[in-house]
This record gives C-alpha cells, sequence and structure tokens, in this order.
C-alpha cells in the first residue's frame, strides 16, 4: 500500500507494537515487561490489552498474570498460509527478474524421485533459443538438474545413496553426469554452497543457476533456476547471475513465511 500522507492511527500502531513483542524468546510477558519493553506507560497498555483480549488477539493466565498470543491470531495466519500459491508468488518475482535479463526461469518441485517443472518464466522479449528448453508441465530427473540435486541435499548421504540405487541413470547429453561418486559430490557441494547448476546436462549448450525456496517450516518446498545460453551465463556477469536467482529466491521464501534463524 502507497500513500502520499501519512494515514497512521497512533493507537493501532501501539497495539500492533504490543504484538510483535511476542517471540519464540518471549511467548508470555507480564504488564511491566509489556510496558518496559514497548515504552508504553502501564496504564496505556493495559487498555490496549484490554481491547486485543475481548478481540480474541492477546490470552491472559490468571495464575501467571502473564499475556500469550490469542487464538485469533493463529486463526487470521492459517488463513493466510492456506491461501499462498507458491506459483503465483514465484512468477510475480521471477517474470521482472526473466525480463530484466531475457532469459528463462523456472520453478520445479520434488515428486518423489522425479522433478516437475511447475512454471516456466519467458522473458517479454523471447530470444530462439528458448526452443531448445523444456517446457512448463514437463518432467526431469533429480541428479541431471541443479534444482534436483538441491532436493536431495536435503536427504543424508545414504538417502541419496537409496536414490541412486533405485534409479536407472542414463545419459541425455554428452554432459549428463551419471557417475555415482561424481553426483554425491555435486549434492554435497550444494548442501554446502545453497546453490546449485547445470551446464548442458538436459540440453546441449543450455547453462542453469538454481537456488533453493523454503516454506514457513524451514523445508525446501520448491527450486527455481535462471537459464540461458552456456557462453552467456558463464561469462563475467556470472557471479551477478547467481546472486540475482539466489536474490529472489530469498525473497519468494520470505513471502512464503520463511524466517532463517
Amino acid at each position: 500500500m502507497k500513500a502520499t500522507r501519512d494515514y497512521t492511527v497512533s493507537s493501532v500502531k501501539k497495539a500492533l507494537d504490543v504484538l510483535k513483542l511476542f517471540d519464540e524468546q518471549h511467548s508470555d510477558l507480564t504488564l511491566s515487561e509489556i510496558s518496559e519493553y514497548s515504552g508504553i506507560g502501564k496504564s496505556s497498555v493495559l487498555r490496549l490489552l484490554y481491547t486485543l483480549f475481548q478481540e480474541g488477539f492477546v490470552a491472559y493466565d490468571e495464575v501467571t498474570k502473564k499475556y500469550s498470543l490469542g487464538i485469533e491470531l493463529y486463526r487470521l495466519g492459517l488463513m493466510k498460509f492456506n491461501s499462498l500459491d507458491l506459483r503465483k508468488i514465484a512468477r510475480r518475482h521471477l517474470q521482472a527478474l526473466s525480463n530484466e535479463l531475457n532469459m528463462i526461469c523456472y520453478v520445479g518441485v520434488r515428486e518423489g524421485d522425479t522433478l516437475a517443472m511447475v512454471d516456466q518464466i519467458l522473458p517479454s522479449s523471447v530470444p530462439a533459443w528458448t526452443q531448445l528448453t523444456v517446457q512448463s508441465g514437463g518432467t526431469s530427473e533429480l541428479y541431471s538438474t541443479g534444482i534436483g540435486r538441491l532436493f536431495l541435499a536435503q536427504d543424508s548421504d545414504a538417502a541419496v545413496d537409496r536414490y541412486l540405487e533405485r534409479i536407472q541413470m542414463k545419459k541425455f547429453t554428452s554432459a549428463t553426469i551419471t557417475d555415482r561418486k561424481t553426483l554425491l559430490e555435486l549434492i554435497r557441494q550444494a548442501r554446502r554452497d545453497h546453490f546449485s547448476g547445470n551446464v548442458g546436462e538436459n540440453e546441449e549448450h543450455i547453462y542453469s543457476l538454481c537456488a533453493p525456496v523454503y516454506g514457513l517450516h524451514g523445508t525446501m518446498v520448491a527450486g527455481i533456476s535462471l537459464c540461458g545460453l552456456q557462453d552467456v551465463v558463464c561469462s563475467d556477469k556470472y557471479d551477478s547471475y547467481l546472486q540475482r536467482i539466489c536474490q529472489v529466491a530469498e525473497d519468494i521464501s520470505r513471502e512464503l513465511g520463511y524466517s532463517p534463524k
């Protein structure tokens, strides 16, 4: 919401400031603590808490004389969480990046041992080389994609070994990596770096930079990638491209409710 004038209602802001005092370190607080931490006088805090209590935004324990967050906040938060649309949120962020860099972006989610490409974002001016890439709605192998290796990086080495044992690896291009030892090291590297890439392993000459998207509970819910011709991505702008896709992944994660500790 943008406004040229300040329409802030001071009493509402104070009430919100009080609610923001409750966190993982302060799940319940006394009246004196709330007054001290907020810088609001006790009498004003008491009126704010009474109103919040009446509306279900705070709870009060008669025994401990402490306040905590109320069930109404949980209900509203759950409504917001259930309304989040990963694809819609990701597209909004990725379309701007795709248009700016004139490159393709993907959103992928894990479906068992397969990577499902749930969205493909094309730049406003579509270059001819995009005809070489997989379309939205297609599937790819986890082991041969940067996003897939990021998903595998969330698993233990033992779980990755079991995955590699139950699948049949094949080459899609001359660059596709099918050596188990090399793949395991790439997955470990993705686990350390929190990003991954792909050098023409699914489509010749197409390079991708990939970053993980995390959900509310800190688990990886999707991966995003920035794709272009190999000689374009592997240029002096490589670090800049990598930084951009990682930043967009962070922005999407934050909008999905993820808060890194």
